[in-house]
């Protein structure tokens, strides 16, 4: 139903099969705008279009599948996890359209090149006039039109652009779903609009991880599913060459991370171990290959982040990780705010005791953008990756680290992560074959 008194706009368009250029399905469609809310009601024609099978005729209803091409439009301020769903979706036979708007695009080689009415400027934070714009200039467009689905990362918010065409939305977080949409209002706004994708049964709301997936739940109610990151792009395995060093991964906050470095060099010489360690950044100051870093015994973390791109990459080439427990970091982070980027307070440092709007769950969850509370810390820090997946090893102070790095059996540990993402990669293929079928 329409809100009282919209702002309507009717449109008819054309979308081909592309396996099939005369077969074509007509599309009209209405969408209301109010508030910042976009809604759409469409009426399809299906002539010309071949009848599917029956549902209980696997083998001809497979061969449909497969005929049937589907194509992926992407604008995003991140490649590495579009990057990795491309590699994910490569037995579907999905094509891409990745207009990147990231500063890094130029690594994977997909910026944005003739993108109307976006830019990198205007399309993190849209205004309603740039909405408006960028659907009246796609509304007809020849390549929109072979479009059948839009996929949001970072941010996700960016689907609210994409809500006037409808088609099929996935939303897939990687980070805190209100990127893009910190005032009051737009994150209301953005909310209200996640509740509408989230009641179309074709749309997908999802997360790369338990943390963002409980996040959106806490705000919207919206359960989302876990589809995380792959990252087989890496080719690469644990083949650990012994004399080079251990690595510590960055650490966020210079004084934290000067301390950690030489209470942990203290206690390797006290307790004579003779293990080498070494920050990443100053074994590879611009980059490295993955090929490099499988070669090294081991990684270190005190992590700024929850979740990361590069911790995926990590643990699917089967490096043996190290963090600190769940309540030692939950002690670090309240006393020196060592996971800043689990907030987009603790980014911009302007830490705050509640978040700007107020949770939909039960009122005894605490809020998860209270930096000033250790037990809100310690509910929320627990959805992190390294807390959810198995074979990390925890240490509870430098000392335990030092002596679990001179006891630890670590290609007994990288043995049993390679099995553990060989069970992930077939789990996280079904799924998307489940997606991608309800989508045809």
């Amino acid at each position: 139903t329409p809100p009282t008194t919209p702002t309507t706009s009717s449109t008819t368009s054309y979308q081909c099969c592309p396996s099939n250029r005369a077969c074509c399905r007509s599309t009209q469609s209405t969408f209301y705008t109010k508030g910042g809310t976009t809604t759409t009601t469409t009426v399809r024609s299906t002539k010309g279009l071949t009848k599917p099978p029956k549902a209980n005729d696997v083998s001809k209803r497979s061969a449909y599948i497969r005929t049937r091409r589907l194509t992926i439009w992407c604008n995003d301020y991140h490649i590495s996890p579009i990057y990795d769903i491309k590699h994910q979706l490569k037995p579907f036979n999905v094509e891409f359209l990745d207009k990147s708007l990231s500063g890094a695009c130029h690594e994977t080689k997909t910026c944005a090149k003739n993108l109307k009415v976006l830019h990198v400027g205007n399309a993190m934070m849209p205004t309603e006039k740039v909405r408006q714009e960028f659907y009246e200039a796609y509304k007809n467009d020849v390549e929109m039109n072979r479009v059948d689905i839009f996929m949001c990362f970072h941010p996700v918010a960016m689907c609210e652009l994409f809500m006037a065409f409808n088609r099929t939305i996935i939303v897939l977080a990687s980070t805190r779903y209100e990127l893009g949409r910190y005032k009051k209002e737009a994150w209301m706004n953005w909310n209200k609009n996640l509740q509408i994708i989230a009641k179309n049964d074709r749309n997908v709301i999802s997360a790369n991880n338990l943390y963002d997936a409980e996040y959106i739940r806490y705000f919207t109610g919206i359960k989302p599913i876990v589809l995380p990151s792959l990252c087989s792009y890496t080719n690469a395995s644990y083949q650990p060459d012994m004399h080079k060093p251990v690595l510590i991964a960055p650490i966020h906050g210079k004084q934290f991370h000067m301390e950690f470095r030489l209470n942990l060099s203290n206690t390797l010489e006290k307790l004579k171990i003779p293990i080498n360690v070494s920050d990443l950044r100053e074994v590879y100051k611009d980059r490295y290959e993955y090929s490099q870093l499988v070669q090294h015994p081991a990684i270190i973390y005190v992590p700024y982040q929850v979740s990361l791109m590069s911790l995926f990459e990590q643990y699917r080439m089967n490096i043996p990780l190290f963090f600190p427990s769940l309540d030692l970091l939950a002690d670090w982070h309240f006393a020196y705010r060592v996971v800043r980027e689990r907030t987009w307070g603790g980014v911009i440092e302007d830490l705050r005791n509640s978040s700007l709007i107020s949770g939909v769950l039960d009122k005894h969850r605490p809020d998860p953008n209270n930096e000033f509370d250790r037990n809100a810390i310690y509910y929320w820090l627990k959805f992190s990756d390294y807390y959810q997946w198995p074979y990390i090893t925890y240490f509870d102070s430098v000392d335990d680290l030092a002596v679990k790095l001179s006891q630890t059996n670590l290609t007994d540990i990288s043995e049993k992560m390679s099995l553990y993402n060989a069970h992930v990669e077939k789990d996280l293929h079904e799924k998307w074959r489940g997606i991608l079928e309800k989508i045809n």
